[in-house]
C-alpha cells in the first residue's frame, strides 16, 4: 500500500513536470512587421543563406513575398527556429529585409525592380537589432531605429 500511494504520488509529480514544460518544438519565433504608411507594401527576406551580406541583390521567391496593408501588422516571419541560432548560421551578422511598393511589384518584371533597385527600404539589421526592436520591424523606420543600417539612411 505503501509503495502504490509513493508510486502515484511519482507519477502525478512527473505528469505535472512534463505538463508545466515546454518542449524546443513548442516554440515559436515570430518577426512583424507594421505598415505605418498609407501604401499597400510587400515585405521581403533572402530566406537562402548563401545569399547573405553583403550581396543585397533580392533573390525573390513567390512564397517570400508577403503583402501588408496600411496600418496592418503582420507575422512575416518565424518557425521553430529561434533568430539567435538562425544568425549563428549565417556567414556574417547582417540579415537584409526589404520593403517594396505592391504598385512597382506589379507593374514591373522583378529582374527591373533589382536592376533599378526600386526598393522604399532595406533593412539591415543584426540579432541585436531585432531584439531591441522586440521582434517588431516598422515602415517607415521610426526613431528607435535611426542608429540601425538601412537604405536609404534613416532621416527624420
Amino acid at each position: 500500500m505503501k509503495y502504490k500511494l509513493l508510486f502515484k504520488s511519482a507519477l502525478v509529480c512527473l505528469s505535472c513536470l512534463l505538463l508545466a514544460s515546454k518542449c524546443a518544438m513548442d516554440y515559436y519565433y515570430p518577426l512583424s512587421l507594421q505598415n505605418n504608411s498609407d501604401e499597400n507594401i510587400y515585405f521581403h527576406m533572402n530566406r537562402n543563406t548563401v545569399h547573405s551580406y553583403p550581396d543585397s541583390i533580392i533573390y525573390f521567391e513567390e512564397h517570400n513575398n508577403l503583402i501588408i496593408y496600411p496600418d496592418q501588422k503582420k507575422e512575416v516571419a518565424g518557425g521553430g527556429l529561434s533568430w539567435e541560432k538562425i544568425y549563428k548560421g549565417i556567414p556574417k551578422d547582417t540579415i537584409f529585409f526589404f520593403i517594396i511598393n505592391a504598385d512597382t511589384l506589379s507593374k514591373y518584371p522583378r529582374e527591373v525592380v533589382n536592376e533599378r533597385y526600386m526598393i522604399l527600404r532595406r533593412y539591415d539589421l543584426s540579432i541585436f537589432d531585432l531584439q531591441k526592436l522586440d521582434y517588431t520591424l516598422r515602415y517607415p523606420p521610426t526613431e528607435a531605429m535611426r542608429n540601425m543600417k538601412m537604405y536609404p539612411k534613416y532621416v527624420e
